[in-house]
C-alpha cells in the first residue's frame, strides 16, 4: 500500500479507538483522582411518584448542573445532577461535614412527609446506583435494595438520615491495565446528633454511632448537619461483574416498573374494546342495511364502505414516490423501534 493511502487510513483508526459508550466502558481512576458522585430522582414504591433530588432541602453544590450520559436515563425519567459530595480515589474519610444549615419548620414539614412516604434517596457512582444491604429476617441471607431511605418513621417520631457511610470497592489488574476500577457502590445511612465546630473557617463534627448514639429527631432539633464517611475496600469482583448484586434486588424500582406495565396494559386494552364495540356497530349497520329488500333505484345506488371498495387495487398517482416513502417510512419506524429499545437496556 502507498505511502498515501496509509496516511488516510491512520486518521480514522484514531477515530474508530475513541468511541465511547457511557456505562458500557470501564474507567480506571489514578491514586488520588476525584471520584464524582452524582445524585439522581427520590423515587418511592408507596405514591409512584419521583421528585427531584434537589426538591428536599439537601446540601446543594454552588451550581447545579444536569449530567444525563445517555439516551436511556432520559427515557427512564432520570434526574441524574451533580452533588457537593467530594470523594478521591483510595483515600478514606471520617466524618466529612458537607453543610450546616437552620432547621425551619417547612423544611421540618418536608423531609416528615418524604419519609412518610417511605422515599429513596438514589446516589451514582461510575454509572454504579448506590445500594444498600439489608439480612433477611430469619434467614442467613443478604439482600440489596437500591438507595436508601431518606429517613425513618416510629410511631408520631421522624429520625432522619443526615449522615452515611460510602462503602466503595475497587478491583485492580495491573498486569492488563494501569489504575483502579470500581466494581461496588454500597450505603449505610445513620441518623445522629453530630458534635460540630468550626476550626480556621472549616467546620469539623465528631460522629459517634452505635446503639448509644443520640439519633436525629426531626422535631427536637432547630439545625441540620450532614455529614459522611468514605471506605475504601479491595475486591476480587472483576468490572464485567459489579452488577451481578443488583440482580438480587426485591421490590423498590422493580414493582414500580411492573405496576407501569399492568396499568399500560389496563388502559390499552380499555380502548381497544371500545374502538372494536364502535367498528362492530357500525359493520353491522351497514350489512343490516344491504340486506334489507330495495327498491332497483336504491339497490343502484352504493353508501357507506362500498363507495371505495372499487378503489383497492386501483394504481394510485405518483405510486413510484409512494412506494419510496412507504418504505422509508416503515425503515424509521424500525429504526426507531430498534434505537429505544436498546436504549432502554442503557446500551445509548
Amino acid at each position: 500500500m502507498s505511502g498515501r493511502g496509509l496516511g488516510v487510513l491512520l486518521p480514522c483508526l484514531r477515530l474508530v479507538t475513541s468511541f465511547y459508550l457511557p456505562g458500557l466502558s470501564p474507567v480506571e481512576y489514578e491514586l488520588g483522582a476525584t471520584v464524582e458522585m452524582k445524585v439522581n430522582k427520590l423515587t418511592s414504591v408507596k405514591t409512584q411518584l419521583p421528585y427531584d433530588y434537589y426538591t428536599l432541602p439537601f446540601c446543594r453544590p454552588r451550581v447545579i448542573t444536569t449530567s444525563a450520559e445517555n439516551l436511556g436515563e432520559i427515557l427512564e425519567g432520570d434526574r441524574i445532577e451533580n452533588s457537593p459530595y467530594e470523594i478521591r480515589m483510595l483515600e478514606d474519610m471520617t466524618c466529612k461535614v458537607v453543610c450546616k444549615q437552620a432547621l425551619t419548620v417547612e423544611m421540618r414539614k418536608q423531609f416528615q412527609n418524604m419519609i412518610k412516604d417511605e422515599y429513596l434517596v438514589n446516589w451514582i457512582v461510575d454509572n454504579l446506583p448506590a445500594a444498600t444491604k439489608y439480612a433477611r429476617a430469619g434467614k442467613n441471607e443478604v439482600t440489596y435494595i437500591n438507595g436508601f431511605p431518606v429517613g425513618v418513621q416510629k410511631g408520631e417520631k421522624y429520625y432522619l438520615h443526615n449522615h452515611v457511610r460510602i462503602n466503595l470497592k475497587y478491583h485492580t489488574n495491573p498486569d492488563k491495565y494501569f489504575g483502579y476500577r470500581i466494581v461496588g457502590f454500597e450505603i449505610e445511612p445513620f441518623s445522629m446528633h453530630q458534635a460540630v465546630k468550626e476550626k480556621d473557617g472549616v467546620l469539623q463534627a465528631s460522629c459517634q454511632d452505635g446503639d448509644a448514639a443520640p439519633i436525629f429527631d426531626l422535631d427536637v432539633h432547630d439545625e441540620l448537619t450532614f455529614t459522611y464517611d468514605v471506605a475504601w475496600a479491595h475486591s476480587e469482583i472483576r468490572w464485567a461483574s459489579r452488577f451481578d448484586n443488583y440482580l438480587k434486588m426485591t421490590g423498590g424500582p422493580g414493582q414500580i416498573h411492573w405496576f407501569s406495565i399492568l396499568n399500560s396494559l389496563m388502559i390499552m386494552l380499555f380502548l381497544s374494546g371500545m374502538i372494536a364495540v364502535i367498528i362492530l356497530r357500525t359493520i353491522h349497520r351497514d350489512i343490516t342495511k344491504y340486506n334489507e329488500l330495495a327498491s332497483a333505484e336504491d339497490a343502484a345506488e352504493e353508501t357507506g364502505w362500498k363507495l371505495v371498495h372499487g378503489d383497492v387495487f386501483r394504481k394510485p398517482r405518483h405510486s413510484k414516490l409512494l412506494a419510496v416513502s412507504v418504505g422509508s417510512g416503515v425503515q424509521i419506524v424500525c429504526m426507531s423501534v430498534v434505537t429505544l429499545f436498546l436504549a432502554l437496556l442503557g446500551v445509548l
